[in-house]
């Protein structure tokens, strides 16, 4: 059945003017005076119509991207978005994604379609969704059913970076009225009629809980939001001092900092690491659970979304990164600079002796007269050895007493130098050529990996 709306009549032309200036102004006042340039996330559905139509009113540069999901409506979505962008005089563009990663249907979609929009986005833009305060409610309510814990409570983010929801004040029944009289070419997603989609399922409960149980349920589960926002905000300031840090899509936490934070605030810093992951879904309760057994027990977990969670050395990291293929040896010149793998070397060959000697373990200095033989960057191979003052260590016994854990060892160099393992850097350096009262030249040799753990913002 066709559900494009038909033509406004004047009998209900007040409906529209008063209808149509609330809207306005709830989504007015969620933009502030902030966002000049906006990007909409525009499904060809009413609540994403009414969102373009209103934000067109709040004198913000605006454009629209579809997201085309390639499932059996989504070509017919894409020419109702069509039809909504050329109705309201919008530029649009179309990205077609394939959300076919592990995990559930609903999840992988939503991840690639939030990446999708941001790699859409030029600087200064940020992406405005029409999530409204229905959906609020059904996330509420499907959070509390999936054991999200007070974080589940919190429901959808107004503003998270650079994503904006400005109508999360304005029901559904509102925006499909409004978008009904403002004559808006919207269409229904086949989707949202899937009861294999639990949204979908919940969304039918919700709205027969609100017919037979409870009018003005809807309502209440999205105040929630607002109710339990002050106490979240308290909580995740006093679980600041636990530090998470990144790389790539990896994530750790010392496990010495989580065990001595109380339990709700350790579960707090761990629910911030899964919101990082999981953009912005801060995982459920058996999730936070697992992360805390593998931090007391070492035992590896698996968290939704397919996340492994390990123990590695002082620290539990949550999530992995494919790991790239080991490079082929390098000579170092000196002087000189190569890049091997994630890793920057740079060497200088300087008179005398140095001024001061170096204090980081990613910097070394050598004797020129040892530099004879050829400098090579390589991977280190099974049987390495270093020099000790007296005989040598195996390189593998120097990585976990270093406490590099074993799965970032295979992509770490070693410096070899006339056939012998010289240097490993942040780890140990060879006894061997040391600079001295003898000494003409020195020989000054940096390595610095590329991909190191950054701190993640809160």
């Amino acid at each position: 059945m066709d559900s494009r709306p038909k033509q406004t009549t004047p009998s209900n032309s007040r409906t529209l003017l008063g209808l149509g200036k609330g809207v306005a102004a709830r989504v007015r006042r969620a933009l502030g005076d902030d966002f000049p340039k906006l990007v909409i996330a525009l499904s060809g559905g009413s609540d994403s119509a009414v969102l373009a139509w209103a934000i067109g009113r709040c004198d913000r540069e605006l454009r629209a991207v579809h997201i085309h999901h390639g499932w059996p409506g989504s070509d017919r979505m894409q020419r109702a978005a069509e039809a909504v962008a050329d109705h309201l005089k919008l530029d649009l563009t179309v990205a077609r994604v394939v959300a076919d990663r592990p995990g559930s249907p609903e999840e992988v979609a939503r991840q690639a379609r939030y990446e999708a929009l941001y790699e859409r986005c030029r600087p200064g833009e940020v992406v405005a969704t029409g999530h409204t305060l229905t959906d609020q409610a059904e996330t509420v309510l499907g959070n509390l059913i999936w054991g999200a814990g007070l974080d589940g409570l919190r429901g959808i983010h107004r503003q998270r970076g650079d994503l904006i929801r400005p109508l999360l004040e304005v029901n559904r029944f509102e925006t499909r009225e409004l978008a009904t009289l403002l004559n808006l070419p919207f269409d229904d997603d086949p989707a949202n009629q899937d009861e294999t989609f639990r949204r979908v399922r919940i969304r039918r409960a919700l709205a027969e809980w609100e017919r037979t149980l409870s009018p003005g349920i809807a309502d209440r589960l999205a105040n929630l939001a607002g109710l339990v926002e002050p106490e979240l905000f308290l909580l995740d300031q006093l679980s600041q001092s636990a530090r998470l840090e990144q790389s790539g899509s990896s994530l750790r936490i010392a496990i010495g900092e989580l065990k001595v934070l109380p339990p709700a605030l350790a579960a707090r810093v761990i629910r911030r690491a899964l919101r990082s992951l999981g953009e912005g879904h801060a995982g459920t309760g058996r999730d936070v659970e697992s992360v805390l057994k593998t931090a007391h027990t070492g035992q590896e977990g698996r968290l939704t979304g397919d996340h492994p969670v390990v123990r590695e050395g002082a620290y539990l990291v949550i999530g992995s990164k494919a790991r790239a293929p080991v490079p082929s040896p390098r000579s170092l010149n000196v002087p000189g600079s190569i890049c091997w793998g994630g890793w920057r070397w740079e060497a200088g060959e300087y008179p005398g002796r140095p001024d001061a000697f170096p204090t980081s373990r990613w910097e070394a200095v050598f004797d020129a007269g040892s530099f004879r033989g050829p400098a090579i960057v390589r991977a280190a191979r099974k049987g390495d050895l270093i020099a000790l003052p007296k005989g040598h260590k195996r390189v593998a016994d120097a990585w976990p007493e270093a406490g590099i854990p074993p799965s970032e060892r295979p992509g770490r160099p070693v410096l070899e130098v006339a056939g012998e393992v010289v240097w490993i850097p942040g780890v140990r350096r060879a006894y061997y050529g040391w600079v001295g009262p003898d000494t003409l030249g020195y020989v000054a040799v940096s390595a610095r990996s590329k991909e190191q753990w950054k701190p993640v913002e809160s």
